[in-house]
């Protein structure tokens, strides 16, 4: 997404517009295609992201069209011509990889040949402020676009309630709320007599209570429903020191084909057993690992509960949502806008360092952190994940290429799509303004080094040629990144676990 292709100083011969629709129709075909095979999430995204290249566009253009300048080509894609049409000067158009998008400008600098009598349209010529709105366009853009997704979101589905009410987002395997029948969009309201608030302090109640009867009140759709069921458990750390193989916060589900749910039923099926080797279903600390079969030692198995487990009730939060009003709405979104914008540039410059840019290479390469599907029977192994897992996620050195933003957004709701798109174009908007060309920030800096070196009257244009090695080093940096990252979005989609 850039003002004008790498390579300025070889000029184009301008090609035909092609009006044939066939390319055009292929294209709409291949996104209705993936609509109906890969599902419309993908559709949508897809779209959505096609869309936002647009607009970065469109910011380019309008703005260059507004201060006078020459405006020839404006396409989407890059690679041989799908459709086009010239409206006076401006070939519109479409290309067949939808991969970016771009506006040419004529005189973006001294390399680019212009026709004296359109010098005066050219960017090269005009002053230092519309040369920074038009440079500056396509992030505006994107941070237009951001903002309103933001107040969007925040007008139709609103904020977490202030009182930390919640409904259950999820139902866990084999736990009380799954005995309980409980259903996503159910609020439970008591646990054993005790009032419930928000989700912290349920876990609270909950987690003291491991392997107890208790009584569960509930809501569902403004009906009040009660029931009894012994609650499940994750063990303590003195719970796993009585399992060589098992880790804190593991949860037991079987052991030996015998299902145990109370600590009263595994210290029936493990009692006279210290030292023998058993077969267990678990469902291993932070569901890092699939559920698997582990070779398990029996030790020192406590018998009271208190000690051993802490509760375990089976159902996520989905915090309750209030809609905000125009005034409210636009408040917020402004704020949550410039808490994202500080992410990002946060974010950009830790991936811009040598330690991250080689975590980033070798994870790629190394084929990620993937996590084992097969039997696991060492505590070692499992001890060494955990700690590289609390150490450092590798999703965190990445960044997302065009396919993996939409495989994300492909397989989460309509809302979090939205959200997804608002992050997508506070990033791109904060990346297009890094200084270093092509990008549009490298445009941004050669601006203002001019309008620098012109102080004292007489106009200072940089020689383009002295930048051109630059720009194609930046232009071979970022596209192997970009190989690398859909590299990697392939073999070793992002974990958003």
């Amino acid at each position: 997404m850039q003002t004008e292709s790498p390579d300025a100083a070889i000029p184009e011969v301008p090609a035909e517009p092609r009006n044939d629709f066939t390319g055009l129709l292929l294209l709409f075909g291949a996104i209705l295609a993936l609509g109906f095979f890969a599902g419309w999430g993908w559709a949508f995204v897809v779209s959505a992201i096609i869309f936002m290249i647009f607009m970065h566009e469109l910011g380019h253009y309008l703005t260059a069209r507004s201060t006078g300048m020459k405006v020839t080509e404006f396409f989407i894609g890059f690679g041989p011509r799908l459709w086009s049409i010239r409206k006076g000067e401006t070939e519109y158009g479409v290309k067949g990889i939808p991969g970016g998008a771009y506006v040419r400008i004529i005189g973006m600098n001294n390399l680019d040949p212009v026709d004296p009598g359109d010098e005066d349209r050219s960017y090269r010529v005009k002053s230092f402020p519309r040369k920074l709105l038009v440079v500056s366009a396509g992030s505006i853009m994107h941070f237009l676009m951001a903002f309103g997704l933001l107040f969007a979101l925040l007008v139709v589905y609103g904020v977490d309630a202030d009182d930390g009410s919640w409904e259950i987002g999820s139902v866990s395997d084999a736990s009380a709320a799954l005995a309980l029948d409980l259903e996503v969009g159910d609020r439970i309201l008591r646990l054993d007599g005790e009032e419930v608030t928000d989700f912290g302090a349920f876990g609270d109640l909950v987690e003291v209570r491991g392997g107890r009867q208790v009584e569960v009140v509930w809501e569902r759709d403004g009906n009040i429903m009660s029931d009894t069921v012994a609650l499940g458990a994750r063990l303590s750390d003195v719970g796993a020191d009585g399992f060589g193989g098992l880790l804190p916060l593991d949860r037991i589900l079987s052991i030996d084909g015998n299902d145990v749910f109370s600590w009263e039923d595994v210290v029936a099926v493990t009692a006279g057993r210290q030292g023998e080797r058993v077969d267990m279903i678990v469902d291993p600390v932070g569901e890092r690992f699939p559920r698997v079969m582990f070779d398990v030692t029996i030790g020192q198995v406590p018998t009271d509960p208190g000690e051993a487990i802490y509760g375990f009730f089976g159902v996520s939060e989905e915090p309750i949502r209030n809609t905000l009003g125009p005034i409210d709405a636009t408040q917020r979104a402004g704020s949550e806008f410039i808490d994202l914008l500080g992410l990002s540039i946060e974010g950009l410059a830790r991936f811009f360092t040598p330690s991250t840019l080689g975590s980033f290479v070798s994870d790629t390469l190394g084929g990620g952190d993937d996590a084992p599907t097969i039997e696991i029977s060492s505590a070692e192994e499992r001890e060494i994940a955990s700690r590289a897992l609390d150490t450092r996620n590798p999703d965190e050195d990445r960044i997302l290429s065009i396919y993996g933003a939409a495989r994300v957004g492909a397989n989460i709701d309509f809302e979090r799509q939205l959200g997804l798109l608002v992050m997508l174009n506070v990033f791109v908007g904060v990346f297009n303004m890094l200084p270093l060309p092509p990008l549009d920030g490298g445009h941004v800096v050669v601006a203002v080094y001019e309008r620098i070196r012109s102080i004292g009257g007489r106009r200072y244009e940089i020689d383009y040629a002295r930048v051109l090695p630059l720009t194609y080093a930046v232009f071979g940096l970022l596209f192997t990144i970009g190989l690398l990252a859909l590299f990697r979005d392939i073999v070793d989609p992002i974990d958003l676990g």
